[in-house]
């Protein structure tokens, strides 16, 4: 198998390339995209120059790592817009929202249904029944509060 790397030179540095960008294509996400660069340039320039495959394998490794921090860096100053920012979060989805007790609030802790799930929630003692808004998540366990009641 190695020796099958080191036959094909360079050549397996554009070949890696092309699968990563195809994998990139298939895949959700920019994840496989940045390897596939380093990988295109890492060949590229092991067709231009003789280097030895050990020191084009660090080249490839360093050049992905750069190309991650770098991306990562812009990604974070340059958050992508969308018209569902909460889609993966369906905590912060139930912020604001009241549901009613399906197990009483005992020691801080009870249960709500919303959707169709059962959550666990922390809050003053309520008893079964009692409506509650969300304010907040910890994880998967919500923070309520008795919901205000327009009496």
């Amino acid at each position: 198998m190695m020796e099958t790397i080191v036959t094909l030179g360079p050549w397996i540095w554009l070949i890696l390339a092309a699968a990563l960008l195809v994998f990139e294509m298939l895949a959700p996400g920019i994840f496989f995209m940045w390897f596939g660069l380093a990988a295109l340039v890492t060949g590229v320039v092991a067709l231009r120059y003789e280097i030895a495959w050990q020191w084009q394998l660090i080249w490839f490794c360093g050049l992905s790592l750069v190309t991650v921090i770098l991306v990562n860096r812009y990604l974070r100053k340059n958050p992508t817009e969308t018209d569902a920012p909460l889609l993966n979060q369906r905590a912060a989805q139930l912020i604001g929202q009241t549901y009613e007790l399906v197990d009483p609030i005992e020691n801080g802790r009870g249960s709500v249904h919303a959707g169709d799930t059962i959550w666990r929630v922390e809050g003053p003692a309520l008893p079964k029944g009692a409506q509650v808004t969300v304010r907040g998540a910890d994880g998967s366990i919500l923070k309520v509060e008795p919901a205000k009641t327009d009496a």
